[in-house]
């Protein structure tokens, strides 16, 4: 050992104490080899069967690094994800290369080599560097966590070849873990910025329906040991249509809303069709539907046209944002559901919820097979045709899906590959992370979900039952009805607390305002080059009362908190307010964020109003 190693181990101490006591207690890894170039430079080796590998150049490792970043464009970064660190010969490079205000994590396969690497160099100035995070071997959840409130908007993944070429498996499988968080991340706040008012809004006109209506969790575990069918709407799902109807009496079958018609279609009644998405487009899934022995579990969120279509008996999941908690802490527990961003994973959630045991997938495809987007026959592919124009063919429609983001091909269940994309590949990965033994894919085409079993549906053969599931279902929903809370009193009560809420919002509002106010002052003065300190105390003062103010609002802060989840997720995971934010001092840059966050909250605060008035008003037409 060289005396690098104590040197380089106390300052990775300073930065990551757990860390260096985690490779302190490391071994030498024999299969580790460590020659020096004719310039003393020491490169590591790795032993793979009989051959030897090196992990950078043998004769001049520092040349080859700059050679390598310098096929790399390292302008306009905002994150540098590095796969490999070997002897970090290419990571001093890349640091040369950026400015100050970028971050490059790190990940690095063996414990052993990188204290190796710790004992050979003097790698200070690299683990010093605040820039720097470095990760060894981490687990999925560590990796999410250490992206969490790092910019992406601009990331570049780097992959060290001599790496790639020792631990090629671990590494395409840690980039596809970073990817597919930050992908997610980008379609949460994508989905935050189209959606976050749209979900109060329909919550706020399903009110009542929420309050009187039956909750699905009292039927969580009622169902247990009796197998389920999860039918969604991927292009295979025809060829399980012949599975689905033989099973009708020996399975629960669970459909999403947007395969409810093909069902209904080949006479086939689901017991349960689930319908999670706000969109009006949704609600149609059930337009000129007859009356139907199918139970629609609904979000409540979902678009109140959902409530008045659908003919039939229906049940309400509970509120996923804690931010509207205080509805059911007054109307009761209705019913927890696991979200993975699509209503199949609810489907599938619901299915375990209920005791349901094993549960197969149909129609899961999560990819375009056969180049379609949906199965023959939903209510998405009846609306292509019927948009269809001798310019504009149903072929043309599915194109656009397929081109709609970059394609991703992966292992197909029937065919060699299939066709996918990232947004797919999240719901892809949900049920990949399950381990759940009890789920079996029997879609017949798509993606193949690595983990799972996978059996055909013309092999599987479910015994014959002494009561049909319909029945017994039917004997639990006459049941519930008996037992249900007093719908008047929970009115009343929801009326009490809404208008506590409102009185709370009109002392609030104002005070928001005066924020927004003050935050562009704030930035203002930090522009100007002689600095009012005096001011600037004011101002910093009053913004403190006021954050005060907030927080002794907890009901109202967390509801316009809900509305403003944009804005909250561009300040804390370290989005670009918009291109101005280039070159500004990291003072004005906070003062920036700030005035934009009391801005997003303001708004927010005159939307909960209207929120808040459109509930009392959906209550007290029954409540008068």
């Amino acid at each position: 050992m060289t005396g690098h190693y104590e040197k380089n181990l106390a300052v990775l101490r300073n930065r990551d104490a757990e860390m260096a006591s985690h490779v302190d207690r490391l071994h030498d890894d024999p299969l580790i080899e460590v020659v020096e170039t004719k310039e003393g430079a020491p490169v590591p080796s790795m032993l793979l069967g009989e051959k030897k590998n090196f992990l950078h150049s043998r004769f001049d490792p520092e040349k080859e690094a700059e050679r390598f970043m310098g096929e790399i464009n390292t302008a306009d970064h905002d994150l540098y994800i590095v796969m490999g660190f070997a002897f970090g010969y290419h990571v001093e490079s890349l640091l040369k290369r950026i400015s100050r205000d970028v971050i490059v994590l790190i990940i690095e396969k063996n414990g052993s080599l990188f204290r190796k690497a710790l004992e050979q160099r003097d790698l200070a100035g690299v683990l010093g560097d605040s820039r720097v995070m470095i990760l060894l071997d981490p687990p999925e959840d560590v990796i999410a966590d250490r992206l969490k409130g790092k910019a992406s908007k601009n990331v570049s993944f780097i992959t060290h070849r001599g790496s790639h070429q020792v631990y090629s498996g671990y590494y395409g499988t840690v980039l596809e873990i970073c990817r597919s968080y930050l992908s997610t991340k980008e379609v949460n706040i994508a989905t935050l910025a189209k959606f976050e008012k749209l979900w109060s809004s329909n919550i706020a006109r399903n009110i009542q329906y929420y309050a009187d209506n039956r909750g699905v969790q009292s039927l969580y575990g009622k169902l247990q040991g009796i197998p389920a069918i999860v039918v969604a709407a991927g292009p295979s799902l025809m060829e399980s249509l012949d599975f689905i109807e033989r099973n009708r009496d020996r399975a629960v079958i669970i459909c999403v809303d947007t395969a409810y018609r093909i069902l209904l279609k080949r006479n086939i009644v689901p017991h349960f069709c689930i319908a999670v998405d706000p969109q009006v487009i949704n609600a149609r899934y059930f337009e000129g539907v007859p009356l139907t022995d199918t139970v629609l579990v609904a979000d409540p969120m979902v678009h109140p046209s959902v409530f008045h279509l659908f003919r039939g008996r229906s049940m309400t999941t509970g509120l996923v944002f804690d931010m509207m908690k205080w509805i059911e802490r007054i109307c009761g527990d209705k019913g927890e559901m696991t979200h993975g961003g699509s209503v199949s994973t609810n489907a599938f959630d619901l299915a375990r919820r209920l005791g349901c045991s094993p549960v197969y997938l149909t129609g899961q495809d999560l990819a375009f097979t056969g180049g379609l987007a949906h199965a023959r026959g939903s209510y998405l592919d009846e609306q292509i045709h019927l948009r269809t124009s001798r310019v504009n063919n149903s072929l043309m429609f599915n194109r656009y899906q397929l081109t709609a983001l970059p394609p991703v091909y992966v292992k197909g269940i029937r065919s060699e590959k299939v066709r996918t994309n990232q947004k797919m590949m999240i719901f892809l990965a949900w049920f990949q992370k399950r381990k759940d033994e009890a789920l079996v894919n029997a879609t017949c085409d798509g993606a193949f979900m690595t983990g799972i079993r996978h059996v055909s549906c013309h092999d599987i053969n479910l015994e014959k039952r002494d009561i049909p599931v319909s029945s017994v279902i039917d004997g639990l929903m006459a049941s519930i009805r008996e037992s249900m809370k007093d719908a008047a009193t929970v009115r009343k009560r929801l009326i009490d607390r809404i208008n506590a809420m409102l009185r709370d919002l009109d002392t609030l509002i104002p005070h928001l305002e005066k924020a927004v106010g003050f935050s562009g002052k704030l930035i203002d003065l930090l522009s100007q080059a002689g600095q009012d300190q005096g001011k600037l105390d004011y101002i910093l003062r009053k913004l403190s009362e006021i954050d005060r103010t907030i927080e002794t609002k907890k009901e109202v802060k967390d509801m316009i908190s809900l509305t403003s989840q944009r804005a909250i997720h561009t300040i804390s995971e370290g989005y670009d307010i918009d291109a101005s934010d280039a070159g500004l001092s990291s003072e004005v840059l906070v003062a920036r964020r700030s005035r934009f966050l009391y801005s997003g909250l303001y708004e927010a605060g005159l939307f909960n109003r209207k929120i808040l008035m459109k509930m009392r008003t959906m209550l007290g037409e029954e409540a008068s």
